[in-house]
């Protein structure tokens, strides 16, 4: 499959922080047919091996070098580092050029973007809403984004008519991924509950339970209930860092939110409001649950 795509031609994709995310977002072109040039830009050991892996085709940890005439810059590296990355594109890459990013908080992200980019190059904020709580090019996966919602965050929305705009949206379909157009302020709004939250929650839960489990060998009478709500506890801080740092308000009035239901709950224990709760998270169960195709 040629990388000509239905609205234009990519010919070179440099990706920013190869890791997780940037990895498998050039496995997945790869795997999709993409013939282009694919370049890496970070530490020089995390190059070689993202070259080893075969997400990218050649890296460089001179940022002008690597996105010297690249048609997309992918930023994929913790947020913080997305923004200080952007502030130096502006003079180094090409005018037709699209900048986006895989960025888990927009707001921060798309503000700053409106002040460097603000019409060619071009930019659009995106977020793969597929991941794993393990980090690294290690464990990078070609069809991380297949079936996955990919937001896209475009402060001005006439960006999306841009040809390569065009072609990078057709790209994300090849990959299998569902593209959702909205609003930064909103995005941060609704992943706040869907995946900030359920982090920070699992994050506190796995302290409490660190705090008064003192005995390892206490573990040893858990079930994998404990191991599958601690899931998310693996998640490295240096990402979820960022994360809280730009999506603090939000977060907080989930927090405040969520510490009121865990008091009800602990004060309904003996009551049956408790069915009542386990009934209200049924629901989003289910809700969640994919469903089974019939045959």
């Amino acid at each position: 499959m040629s990388s000509e795509g239905s609205f234009g031609k990519i010919k070179k994709v440099t990706i920013c922080g190869v890791g997780l995310i940037g990895g498998s977002f050039g496995l997945a072109l790869k795997k999709a047919g993409f013939d282009g040039q694919i370049m890496g830009h970070g530490r020089p050991a995390t190059l070689e091996r993202a070259q080893r892996r075969g997400a990218i085709d050649s890296g460089s940890s001179n940022l002008a070098e690597a996105v010297a005439g690249a048609d997309v810059v992918y930023l994929s590296t913790p947020i913080l580092n997305i923004l200080e990355l952007m502030a130096k594109l502006p003079p180094l890459v090409k005018q037709d050029c699209l900048v986006t990013d895989a960025g888990s908080t927009k707001g921060v992200i798309c503000e700053k973007a409106a002040e460097l980019f603000p019409g060619k190059p071009w930019f659009v904020g995106g977020h793969p809403m597929a991941g794993k709580e393990t980090t690294g090019v290690e464990n990078a996966d070609p069809d991380l984004f297949r079936d996955a919602p990919y937001a896209l965050t475009p402060y001005s929305r006439h960006h999306l008519d841009a040809p390569v705009v065009r072609a990078f949206m057709d790209w994300l379909k090849r990959l299998g991924a569902r593209s959702l157009i909205l609003d930064a302020e909103v995005h941060d709004e609704i992943v706040t509950w869907t995946s900030h939250l359920p982090q920070i929650a699992t994050t506190a839960m796995a302290v409490a339970v660190m705090d008064n489990l003192q005995n390892s060998e206490d573990l040893e009478l858990s079930a994998a209930g404990l191991r599958d709500a601690s899931r998310l506890a693996e998640s490295p801080y240096r990402v979820w860092r960022d994360i809280c740092l730009t999506n603090t308000e939000n977060l907080g009035r989930a927090l405040t939110s969520f510490a009121q239901a865990l008091e009800h709950l602990r004060d309904n224990l003996k009551t049956r409001e408790l069915e009542h709760l386990f009934e209200r998270a049924n629901e989003l169960r289910k809700k969640l649950k994919p469903t089974v195709p019939v045959k």
